[in-house]
């Protein structure tokens, strides 16, 4: 029922009057911090995304993503290490305030449903999570380079379950920082690079173009 619901709304993006389009397409290598009931576990998420989005009247943007992720959770004394392939619908809004030519602060709102199974013959645990992210952050741009520092609030609600149970996780800290910088090819399309810290560490790589 999650998931329908989510893909109505992902499919009602393009109801929205649009001043220009945007296209991404994003490359993301994490380790994710995840708590369980009997400690922490680390997950490595390796994923591909891609990114449509569109601008309505209000100057407010409107996107939706898709994506895979093959995903590694790693054991422990009492669990085994466990790999997923999953895949992900994504809606989100940004909202840009320019404070200058070269200046302006950045906000995201995004919600995202992932699930997937493990990547095994036989009995396989099937891996389910939603998440809701908020980002600000404030760009200052020098010729064709755009610098970002920002920082994030995820939060996760999720379980992996198999024929043993279900345990539930969320992320043992919500907060993560760092920069993003964007290297301008001309004036509608960059390349992005992204770098963070915190329960969801890692980078992310994107090739975008935004009309």
């Amino acid at each position: 029922m999650r998931f329908s619901l989510f893909l109505l709304l992902f499919c009602c993006l393009g109801l929205a009057r649009a001043d220009y389009t945007g296209v991404a397409f994003e490359i993301a290598d994490l380790d994710s911090d995840w708590e369980f009931s009997d400690g922490k576990r680390v997950a490595k998420i390796n994923s591909l995304s891609l990114q449509i989005e569109e601008r309505v009247e209000s100057g407010l943007t409107v996107g939706g993503s898709f994506g895979y992720q093959g995903i590694r959770v790693d054991g422990d004394s009492t669990t085994p290490t466990t790999k997923f392939e999953t895949q992900n619908l994504r809606i989100y809004l940004r909202q840009d305030f320019p404070l200058g030519k070269s200046f302006s602060l950045d906000g995201l709102l995004s919600y995202g449903y992932y699930n997937g199974r493990e990547n095994v013959i036989g009995d396989r645990a099937e891996i389910e999570w939603s998440q809701v992210s908020a980002e600000i952050g404030a760009s200052f741009r020098i010729d064709n380079l755009r610098i970002t520092p920002f920082t994030s609030y995820t939060d996760i609600d999720g379980d992996i379950s198999d024929v043993n149970g279900s345990a539930a996780f969320e992320l043992e800290d919500p907060f993560s920082h760092g920069v993003r910088f964007d290297i301008f090819v001309d004036s509608t399309a960059f390349i992005g690079i992204r770098l963070q810290t915190g329960s969801q560490s890692g980078g992310y790589i994107s090739f975008v173009r935004r009309y």
